[in-house]
């Protein structure tokens, strides 16, 4: 929201309010056109988690700073959620991503989870019938529904073994390398060919010809054996928590709260 909107978007004490207003818009929008029973927003309590870093110095670590106008708008969006009534959620020490995972992988029966958002690792949490993702393309005008078929039929590998291909592709805005010589087409191959990442450093090391695809590609075959490293590394990274205590904070609405933060934020 913050990108898409100009910051010539201010309140009334002149600070730009763009991101309020924007995530609000989809928010409105979402709520009209899905209908949904309940709506949570999942906040980063911690971006850059302390366990991450400490697997892999270099998680996040070239990413810039927020802009300087981002930040007091995160604060003025948490006010008006709380005045709506609506639920906020996190998880001490870890980003969203973690407590959504959290949160949907333990539904109760009939629950059904619709993720919202343009954040590809959230993929791997894909579910059915439980859990989908509605990935933006174009704001929330234009939604990709994601249930595991629809994974596997873009991505070609099934939600489950998503962290698996990107741990191999890499992520450059997370500071993720990959291994090297690997794009999005051989870490399919991979993932398709060996069931797990300790299956295929397995078989980069042994001294036999398995008859195993890595072992018909030699140069592969040396990139994985000195990956090995990183690639163990990458299980405590890429994958998303699943069972970490959230915090839900919700409460009603209070009219005059959002009467007062309607003038304070005003345009």
């Amino acid at each position: 929201a913050f990108f898409a909107l100009p910051a010539s978007i201010k309140g009334k004490d002149g600070h730009p309010v763009n991101a309020l207003y924007g995530y609000l818009d989809m928010v409105a929008r979402l709520v009209r056109e899905r209908g949904p029973d309940e709506v949570v927003h999942a906040l980063d309590d911690d971006w850059r988690p302390a366990p991450r870093v400490a697997a892999y110095e270099g998680y996040k670590s070239e990413r810039p700073p927020e802009p300087e106008d981002l930040t007091p708008q995160f604060e003025a969006l948490v006010e008006v959620l709380a005045a709506l009534g609506m639920a906020r959620a996190w998880a001490e020490g870890w980003e969203a991503e973690d407590a959504i995972g959290s949160l949907t992988s333990h539904p109760s029966r009939g629950d059904r989870f619709d993720i919202v958002t343009g954040d590809r690792d959230l993929i791997q949490l894909v579910h059915d019938p439980d859990v989908r993702v509605l990935f933006t393309r174009r704001g929330v005008s234009e939604l990709d529904l994601l249930d595991e078929a629809a994974v596997e039929e873009k991505y070609g590998v099934p939600p489950k073994r998503y962290a698996d291909m990107a741990t191999f592709r890499g992520d450059p805005s997370d500071g993720l390398p990959g291994v090297p010589g690997v794009g999005q087409k051989t870490a399919v191959q991979l993932v398709k060919a060996y069931p797990s990442i300790e299956a295929l450093v397995k078989d980069a090391r042994a001294e036999r010809r398995t008859g195993a695809p890595l072992q018909r590609s030699p140069g592969l075959r040396s990139r994985i054996r000195e990956a090995a490293g990183y690639l163990e590394t990458m299980q405590h990274v890429v994958p998303i928590r699943r069972d970490l205590e959230v915090v839900v904070e919700a409460g009603g609405r209070d009219d005059e709260e959002l009467d007062r933060l309607g003038q304070r934020f005003k345009v």
